[in-house]
């Protein structure tokens, strides 16, 4: 993604070289998580609203996160659709256009 936008112009390299090390200090503030069985079964299981599959898969991995670490979580997402599913679960959402 860096070498498309550089190539394109869109950021010099001072910009990207910025970009870059803001978005490894972003993840390094982040949990990730693997895909697991217990993901897919609870993927699989029924929501409160119509989801997607792969939508389906960051519900339920937002899910789970918050069961095992029992902490807040704010859930990011720019599809209204995983926002109103996401909410119907009881998760705190903010939407990005």
């Amino acid at each position: 993604m860096h070498d498309r936008l550089r190539l394109q112009a869109a950021f010099s390299d001072a910009e990207l070289a910025e970009l870059h090390r803001l978005m490894l200090a972003a993840f390094k503030a982040l949990d990730f998580v693997r895909l697991s069985r217990a993901v897919l079964h609870r993927a699989a299981s029924p929501f409160p609203t119509v989801l997607g599959t792969l939508d389906a898969i960051h519900l339920a991995t937002a899910l789970l996160w918050m069961e095992e670490k029992g902490g807040e979580l704010t859930f990011l997402t720019h599809d209204s659709q995983l926002a109103t599913a996401a909410r119907a679960c009881g998760l705190d959402v903010h939407t990005i256009p």
